[in-house]
């Protein structure tokens, strides 16, 4: 049986069955391959900004047999990935900016409303956020355990309106905050402490807390429903 990482598997989850899926700095073709595999998607592109991960990918492309669903395509980014059709764009292991940046460089391409996008940022996750709040509905978010980190999973279509999100929303995600669960309660209290840790640094620099201390009380009253 061929394995990912638990990242990747959960990211797979949100692809949708019969799929033409482009996988964004594909780095070794895993995500497209395991789908393929799997017998979820009708075709794929690994897509990388360099040669060497693409050489990696095409070698275990040919593999596991999987030529005939799964092209390469050395781009930067999503420029030419228009001309595969995709109807399924993963993006994982990037910093949050750069996959909004990368996001708004092709906005054409990603604001069509049948393009489903899953994004698992590693850094900036909050930014990345504010910037799809500006046109993307989240359909559902996942937290996953691996590595002892924690990572967030978005899966988002473009509806063109306006998304009011709160600041905890923003920072631990509007479905991670319905669903619940372990690990959502790990981020909330792992979060808690990052600000709390901000907050302070602010006082001791005898600067403004205000906008602080607003965030960090609206994630206290999450933590005292986790109490109940």
């Amino acid at each position: 049986m061929f394995k990912i990482s638990k990242r990747l598997c959960t990211a797979s989850q949100y692809v949708r069955s019969g799929a033409i899926v482009a996988d964004i700095g594909t780095d070794h073709a895993y995500l497209p391959i395991y789908l393929a595999l799997e017998g979820k998607i009708k075709k794929a592109v690994a897509a990388d900004i360099n040669e060497g991960p693409l050489n990696t990918a095409r070698e275990n492309i040919k593999k596991y047999s999987c030529e005939h669903i799964i092209d390469t395509y050395l781009t930067n980014g999503l420029k030419g990935i228009e001309g595969f059709n995709p109807t399924d764009i993963v993006i994982c292991g990037m910093g949050g900016e750069l996959i909004a940046n990368i996001l708004e460089a092709s906005k054409e391409l990603v604001s069509n409303s049948s393009i489903r996008l899953i994004l698992q940022p590693m850094t900036m996750i909050r930014e990345l956020r504010e910037y799809l709040s500006n046109g993307f509905s989240t359909i559902a978010e996942n937290i996953v355990f691996e590595d002892d980190k924690l990572y967030q999973i978005m899966c988002v279509e473009y509806d063109g309106v306006k998304h009011a999100l709160t600041n905890a929303q923003l920072e631990l995600g509007p479905k991670n905050i319905e669903n619940g669960g372990e690990f959502y309660e790990r981020l909330l209290f792992s979060t808690i402490a990052k600000k709390q840790k901000k907050l302070d640094g602010k006082r001791l620099g005898g600067q403004d807390t205000t906008e602080v201390e607003s965030e960090l009380l609206e994630l206290l009253e999450l933590s005292k429903e986790i109490k109940k």
